[in-house]
């Protein structure tokens, strides 16, 4: 497990990381690049496909309006790097590449989202735990991100070298687990997922999570599971805004299709359901259902059992795979546990704070 100690302002994080993790960021880039265009005939360059991607939206603009700390961060991991920031910037929109090049009629392969999410709240404590899948071609690239400033609490993150993040919780007793939703309408000129989960988990408090939440301008559509030791809350956002799926104490389950939100995109709805990913997300949100697991070891159980369909496996009808399981327990003192890749190759390890 790579961990890669991220502290001071947001530019000195990125350095950290980029210096860091120098030949992950490079070698994640490169697969990135070649899944994205190595299939395409006169395909521009990553840095022309990248600077087109950026002028034609209005993401990083966005994003270095409203959180210039993490746009900092990035350009500090370009410039660890030693990799033109144009591109690094492209390869943090990764939730919002997936409509762009939808959107743009080019075939996007990479646009076959899993997760599968469960929360459960009891005994003075709540459980929130995930696994993420992503493609395949960003398998080898997990890191672990430990962040820390003075202005935002210890925060301990699952990522993919060259990414700010993708779930984590702080040591404040805040963590955030994610689900894509491509099928809800997204919007050019707000704020990028990535962008919107560093900043929600900046807060001290899950009140103050979801009010980022609820008050900055979403780019894609995207399901936020919000939790600490009191309960957990489900957010699915959209260019509409945030719609409730559960707040309380109980259990939440969630997978890629909408739940609450009907601020859908036809065609994205569309392509999703041809090929067959709306039903695989409703298939693993049955089998959650019914297996009803009890505990963190219940859940770490279900997550990574092989036979079950929460462990993606890429094949010829699906290029996506399990990147990484996370498991956070949130009560007297936040604890959190990863395993990375595919079940059968790691074993679960602990997140550990500073002590």
């Amino acid at each position: 497990m790579t961990t890669i100690a991220c502290f001071g302002t947001g530019f000195q994080r990125g350095i950290a990381h980029g210096e860091g993790a120098r030949g992950k960021v490079r070698a994640a880039l490169a697969r990135w690049e070649e899944a994205t265009l190595g299939a395409l005939p006169d395909a521009p360059s990553i840095a022309d496909y990248s600077a087109r991607f950026l002028a034609s939206t209005g993401l990083w603009d966005t994003a270095q309006r409203l959180c210039p700390d993490l746009a900092d961060e990035v350009r500090g991991i370009a410039q660890g790097a030693g990799l033109p920031e144009a591109v690094v910037v492209a390869y943090n929109l990764m939730d919002e590449q997936w409509w762009y090049d939808f959107d743009g009629g080019q075939t996007a392969s990479a646009a076959e989202p899993g997760c599968s999410l469960m929360a459960l709240q009891g005994a003075g404590q709540t459980v929130i735990a995930q696994n993420m899948d992503l493609p395949e071609f960003m398998d080898g690239s997990q890191v672990i991100l430990h962040l820390g400033e003075p202005d935002m609490p210890e925060t301990l993150l699952l990522s993919a070298a060259g990414l700010i993040g993708l779930t984590g919780m702080n040591r404040d007793g805040v963590a955030i687990c994610v689900n894509t939703l491509l099928m809800l309408r997204h919007q050019p000129r707000a704020l990028p997922v990535a962008f919107m989960l560093r900043r929600a988990l900046a807060e001290r408090s899950a009140q103050g999570a979801l009010g980022v939440l609820r008050a900055l301008p979403h780019a894609s559509g995207q399901h936020y599971a919000v939790a600490d030791r009191a309960g957990v809350t489900g957010l699915e956002c959209s260019a509409l805004g945030a719609a409730v799926v559960f707040q309380g104490q109980g259990r939440l389950l969630h997978t890629n299709h909408p739940l609450a939100s009907t601020d859908t995109d036809s065609r994205a709805l569309e392509m999703l359901i041809a090929r067959g990913r709306v039903a695989d997300s409703t298939n693993r949100l049955a089998h959650m259902a019914a297996l009803g697991p009890q505990g963190a070891d219940g859940i770490k159980a279900m997550l990574t059992d092989p036979a079950t369909p929460l462990c993606m496996v890429a094949d010829s009808t699906c290029r996506s795979q399990t990147f990484g399981s996370v498991l956070f327990e949130l009560g007297d003192t936040p604890q959190g546990q990863i395993r990375l890749g595919l079940p059968n190759r790691n074993a679960w390890q602990t997140l550990a704070f500073t002590a």
